[in-house]
């Protein structure tokens, strides 16, 4: 036998030797590689690092809707804030308006709008200095049952003979009890 023979052979007998080897392997090793690899430990974490990023996704989520929801409620303060000021500032423009309240205010009662101005008294009476008050609107809430006697309270608390002048306005209806304001001030006819 010559040596290509020899070497020819022993190529032969390498690869049968060889095929069954390389099955073993390609039948073993993915699963040594895995193994050694830890792939099932890596896959767990992904599994569980996938999850904490949703929970933390979720998470921002609702800090972000909050940061919005606070955002428009401070926009929405701030105007109804620059809507108060520009009213304030109208109405501060605007001259006092008195209320003086006549009778009490009681379940059945109308409250009658009464516009009342004072001039100088105008039959040689007394010529004191006019009150303040009166070169302002003034306006008389009159509590009465009725129209008639409303003109007299009116009358009696500010009298023609003082310089008093009074003008109805439309009536308000019938006191409902709740819905009674407590907090008005009562100011003391002259």
């Amino acid at each position: 036998m010559s040596n290509t023979t020899l070497l020819l052979l022993t190529i032969a007998a390498m690869m049968l030797a060889a095929v069954p080897v390389a099955m073993m392997l390609k039948r073993f090793l993915p699963d040594f590689l895995h193994r050694s690899a830890g792939i099932d430990q890596l896959e767990n974490r992904i599994y569980v690092l996938h999850s904490e990023i949703h929970e933390l996704q979720d998470r921002v989520n609702g800090k972000v809707q909050r940061r919005n929801q606070a955002s428009a409620e401070k926009h929405r303060a701030e105007t109804e804030n620059r809507k108060m000021e520009r009213a304030i500032a109208e109405i501060a423009l605007q001259p006092p308006v008195f209320v003086h309240e006549v009778g009490d205010p009681q379940a059945g009662l109308s409250k009658f709008l009464v516009n009342v101005a004072q001039e100088k008294a105008s039959s040689g009476g007394d010529k004191s200095q006019l009150n303040p008050i009166w070169r302002c609107a003034n306006v008389a809430e009159v509590w009465a049952s009725n129209a008639e006697e409303a003109k007299q309270l009116v009358e009696v608390a500010f009298p023609f003979k003082m310089g008093f002048t009074k003008a109805f306005q439309k009536t308000q209806g019938r006191l409902n009890p709740g819905r009674f304001n407590p907090g008005r001030i009562k100011a003391p006819a002259p």
